[in-house]
């Protein structure tokens, strides 16, 4: 019997792991989902020893129904099968009807633990009652009271045999249905060897020990003859068998359903022209490629748990997906600021796509790529020649393990360390987002070593962007940040002195150069376009959006980035300090506008296409309507017409907003040549001026167009001071760009009580967007600051 209790426990933890893997395809592999799961399991396990409790002593015979407990038990688990089969039709339809709110993610976890307890609960409510019987057994049998403990060893002991072998033989070598199965037939034999006449030795014998009042358990034993035993026991290996044929033939785990990310995005199925290449249940996680074309020509994906790492365009030929910007850059931008790395550390393999583009360096001595699940390097094979390096270079060395521990046990320091993990809202990976994570980075960097790490800016906060940001930055020296695309954040950072700048030396290396140029990067400028944010934005940014730094202790992200993931929040802050009306990256260290390429690929940045629109409106602000329009031309046009007719000063306010707005779309994006022409030497106003509104809003902008911060503080306050402040403030256009255009100039001379005396006295005159503005809060705060330098 205390074999029993063993393998009884080994199948119920094989459930219990099984179960968990397949309900995070179906819920998401987050926290939350993991704790709902872990609840229905233990719930299952304590209601099920709460309905023996008061039943226990009047059982006849413990071990027979000890054995049927088994083969229900069993059942119960193929029948999870069957259940399982409709969660994901069941998620589908809770993400096509709950509001995508924070009250919405309640409601969905509510739902998300029913769907845990129909599945769970069944088996584990058996599986509660299995020791209590075995241990009222033997102690019927007058073995002591040690035996409970003998009972509760054996059974532990088989709890981890059984999450082993889930994990490392059963869930690898059969996957998750017939894991399960095998796991059930095992309930299934132990329940009928149970029943079996004579099966267990002493099954029926009563003790000294124990003397019921009417009669003993002996004469009782007996009534049950040996023909009735074996006709049960021949029952249970009918059901069993039963059991097991309804499972194999008609549950169907279909990878392209398995695959979908149905927590995401409520879709239960991959899209119709999805093809699956490779589906593996890994040791950590399942891992599938598959391939799909939506029309532009097939992309090929790797996901783990359904939810996709990593996609590539199948062929070079095809647009480079939006991944395939980040994982180059991830590589590029490092290497571009030194001149070469001795040892660089890599985490997390992924598509093999940054490991691949490292290696076109050959002043890179060796990379290591840290990956926790083998079957995500396997899978990433499919690739191919596109990621063929990560394979076959001999600099190239994949490591099985944990990136901590990796990096804490190998003894070595690196010169790079570039950390692209799964998303923060993945179960166990925001550990590598934490303030011990990178309290725990520089001391495996190397004198002049560099970090890198990605961060999403989709499905997460702002607040929690920052929970992130106030870690990172408290323990490097200097940081930057670059964009590799709308939604992919690329943070460098040095522990010691300052970051290099960017240099042209990647561009001399063939193999480089076409993995740069094939993502829109074909020289030095189009690398220096990517800079979104320098040291003291970044270290500003938190302030804007307080909330605890994320911590191992308090894990701020591993809780709230499930409910952004639900929300679908988006952090558009970076992005749009970029495309501000002021322009602020090139302020912070990001590179002067330059004239849009006329050919060739281009990075997927809405600065870049704001340059070639601010290009146009200039053209047809100075030439004229027969040339083609741009963004908002009809307001180019409009300006136009008023100074060619000298009726700008016909209704000023209404100018003055026109003026504000066309600067907040040209004047950071477009050459300084350019902007001296339209702004300092227009030739669309012949006729001279009078209005003071009109002059100072014109002289202002002519003044931001050639940095003269003093000029643009002086016909600032004359313009706050006069007879259109009001309407000036108030307006939506208006107010927005004169107040942070004189918060920049302010920063940019470094008169902080000037800064401070214009948030003081205007900050609440301004519209309830502009006070929203993300870009110009950060401004106004970093003026108030004052210049920091690092």
């Amino acid at each position: 019997m205390l074999c029993i209790a063993l393998l009884t426990g080994a199948s119920s933890f094989v459930y219990e792991i099984t179960w968990v893997r397949m309900l995070s395809l179906a819920l998401g592999t987050t926290l939350h989902s993991f704790e709902l799961m872990l609840a229905a399991f233990i719930a299952g396990i304590a209601f099920g020893g709460l309905w023996l409790r008061h039943r226990a002593d009047r059982m006849v015979s413990p071990l027979r129904a000890a054995g049927w407990v088994q083969v229900l038990m069993g059942l119960a688990a193929l029948a999870s099968m069957f259940v399982y089969a409709q969660a994901f039709e069941w998620v589908g339809w809770l993400m096509r009807v709950i509001v995508r709110s924070a009250e919405g993610y309640g409601l969905y976890s509510v739902a998300s633990a029913v769907i845990a307890v129909l599945v769970m609960f069944p088996a584990a409510f058996f599986a509660g009652m299995t020791l209590p019987l075995l241990t009222l057994a033997l102690l019927r049998q007058g073995r002591g009271e040690k035996v409970i403990g003998q009972v509760y060893a054996f059974n532990t002991v088989g709890a981890i045999v059984g999450v082993l072998a889930a994990v490392h033989v059963l869930m690898p070598m059969l996957g998750l249905k017939y894991a399960l199965l095998v796991a059930a037939v095992v309930d299934v034999g132990l329940g009928v060897w149970l029943l079996w006449p004579g099966g267990v030795v002493g099954a029926g014998a009563g003790s000294k020990a124990w003397r019921p009042t009417v009669a003993t358990h002996q004469e009782q034993e007996q009534v049950a003859t040996h023909q009735e035993r074996k006709r049960g026991a021949f029952v249970a290996i009918a059901l069993g068998i039963a059991g097991v044929i309804a499972a194999v033939a008609l549950v169907r785990f279909d990878p392209l359903v398995l695959s979908s990310s149905v927590y995401r995005h409520g879709g239960v199925r991959l899209h119709d022209s999805a093809k699956m290449l490779f589906f593996k249940d890994g040791q950590t996680a399942t891992v599938s490629v598959f391939e799909t074309d939506r029309g532009a020509g097939p992309v090929r994906s790797i996901a783990t748990n359904g939810k996709v790492d990593a996609g590539m365009a199948v062929s070079v030929d095809q647009e480079p997906s939006g991944d395939e910007s980040t994982m180059v850059l991830l590589g590029a931008l490092p290497l571009a600021l030194g001149h070469g790395f001795e040892r660089v550390g890599v985490i997390g393999f992924g598509s093999g796509l940054t490991t691949h583009t490292l290696l076109g360096d050959p002043r890179v001595g060796q990379v290591d790529t840290v990956e926790i699940e083998p079957a995500m390097v396997e899978g990433a094979k499919l690739f191919g020649d596109r990621v063929s390096r990560a394979y076959t270079d001999p600099r190239s060395h994949i490591v099985i393990d944990d990136a901590k521990a990796h990096f804490a046990g190998s003894g070595r320091r690196y010169d790079l360390i570039i950390s692209e993990p799964s998303n923060p809202w993945v179960g166990g990976t925001a550990s590598l987002f934490s303030d011990e994570f990178y309290a725990f980075v520089p001391g495996q960097l190397n004198d002049g070593g560099l970090f890198v790490q990605w961060l999403q800016l989709y499905e997460i906060t702002p607040e929690l962007v920052s929970s992130v940001l106030d870690g990172l930055v408290d323990h490097f020296s200097n940081v930057r940040a670059y964009l590799a695309n709308d939604s992919d954040l690329i943070i460098v950072a040095t522990p010691k002195g300052k970051l290099p700048e960017l240099n042209a030396g990647i561009f001399e290396h063939p193999a480089l150069r076409a993995e740069l140029a094939r993502v829109g990067v074909h020289g030095l400028d189009d690398l220096r376009d990517t800079y979104a944010m320098g040291d003291a934005a970044l270290r500003a940014y938190p302030a804007l959006y307080p909330s605890p730094r994320h911590s191992d202790y308090h894990p701020i992200l591993t809780l709230r980035a499930p409910v952004a993931r639900f929300q679908q929040g988006y952090v558009g802050d970076v992005e749009s300090i970029m495309t501000a009306p002021w322009p602020l990256t090139r302020a912070w260290g990001g590179p002067e506008p330059r004239v849009p390429p006329a050919e060739g690929a281009q990075l997927n940045l809405q600065m870049l296409q704001r340059r070639s629109t601010a290009y146009l409106l200039s053209q047809r602000l100075q030439h004229g309507a027969d040339l083609p329009g741009g963004g908002d031309h009809a307001l180019a046009d409009a300006l136009r017409a008023l100074g060619e007719r000298c009726e700008l000063e016909i209704t000023p306010l209404e100018t003055a907003g026109l003026v504000f707005f066309l600067a907040g779309e040209t004047v950071p994006f477009l050459a300084p040549a350019e902007r001296e022409a339209l702004w300092v030497r227009p030739t669309w106003r012949p006729c001279p001026l009078r209005d003071p509104t009109v002059i100072d809003a014109l002289a202002l902008v002519s003044a931001a167009a050639t940095d003269d911060h003093a000029q643009v503080l002086e016909s600032g306050q004359r313009l706050l001071e006069g007879p259109h402040s009001v309407g000036l403030l108030a307006d939506a256009r208006s107010g927005y760009y004169l107040f942070g255009a004189m918060q920049y100039a302010a920063w940019a001379s470094g008169d902080t009580a000037l800064a401070r005396a214009l948030s003081d006295r205007y900050w609440n005159s301004l519209g309830t967007d502009a006070r929203a503005s993300g870009r110009l809060r950060l401004l106004t705060y970093m003026a108030a600051l004052g210049k920091q330098e690092r």
